[in-house]
């Protein structure tokens, strides 16, 4: 289960995070005492877009609804995560779809975020060094496959993040503001 700490650090969306300190609660190895590091406090926002770039990177990433659903048909076991944006209220149509692809995460035990628009999705997609115009798609829904050499520092804080949180009695679930 989660220790207090990571319990504290999750539930402080707004502040700044250490990632370090998160991955030695979940066991992993962090830097020497010492060692001269680069900035190691990020925000869940900050690290949930370092897991997009990373996974727009390594080609891991899947998006619009019809190709989002198509993955969950097929393979829900190599979704690590669904990135929902806000809609707004007057778009009865993709309220519809995100509702489906929300029970089904919830159903299939796969992990869902909500950002707070589509425009900041789309920067982060466009600012990846394999974005082209050809791959630009709608940003209305997003999944991230498992990575097959592990997870990065940042997919593990936006989990444990998302472990924490969502299954917490916060509500209204917290939706997330991406950087600028």
């Amino acid at each position: 289960m989660y220790t207090e700490t990571q319990l504290h650090c999750a539930l402080l969306m707004s502040s700044e995070l250490s990632l370090s300190q998160l991955s030695q609660h979940l066991g992993e190895q962090s830097h020497p005492v010492g060692e001269k590091t680069q900035k190691t406090w990020l925000t869940i926002s900050e690290a949930l877009a370092i897991s997009l770039k990373q996974a727009m990177g390594q080609r891991r990433i899947t998006m619009g609804i019809l190709e989002c659903a198509k993955l969950l048909s097929h393979s829900p076991g190599r979704v690590m995560l669904c990135v929902l944006p806000e809609l707004s209220s007057d778009n009865l149509a993709m309220h519809i779809h995100h509702t489906l692809i929300t029970s089904f995460c919830w159903e299939h035990e796969i992990r869902l975020l909500k950002v707070k628009n589509e425009h900041c999705l789309l920067d982060l997609v466009r600012g990846s060094p394999n974005f082209t115009e050809s791959t630009l798609k709608s940003v209305s829904c997003m999944l991230i496959e498992k990575p097959l050499d592990g997870n990065s520092e940042a997919d593990t804080f936006v989990s444990g993040y998302h472990d924490t949180v969502m299954y917490s009695d916060i509500y209204p679930k917290p939706v997330i503001q991406l950087p600028e």
